[in-house]
């Protein structure tokens, strides 16, 4: 308990001291969370720009060029901002021999 009470009045007299130099203590303030759909090197406009310029995407494809692992959530987006953009289901074998299931984006003409 004796040294919770030192810490207490160690830290009860900096406050006072504070408080008779006139100094105003605040807290941190950190900035708000930028939208990052402006940014010309964003995910967003990288993804955006390679189904225009390519007509299609995936997520391997995604994460190799632009290091979008979301690319779903990039999809969702660009739709909320009117490309029509279809979901083709894809199947194939990974490595193992195993049947791996993955979905191909396609900008519709």
């Amino acid at each position: 308990m004796k040294l919770l009470d030192f810490f207490r009045d160690l830290f009860s007299d900096k406050q006072e001291e504070v408080k008779e130099r006139g100094i105003e203590m605040s807290k941190v303030v950190t900035p708000a969370r930028r939208q990052k759909m402006g940014r010309l090197n964003s995910k967003h406009f990288q993804v955006k720009n390679h189904l225009i310029k390519y007509g299609t995407i995936n997520s391997w494809t995604a994460i190799e060029l632009y290091g979008a692992t979301r690319l779903s959530a990039i999809i969702f987006n660009l739709r909320k901002e009117g490309m029509d953009i279809e979901s083709i289901p894809s199947t194939s074998y990974d490595r193992y021999s195993e049947i791996c299931n993955y979905t191909t984006y396609k900008l519709a003409q």
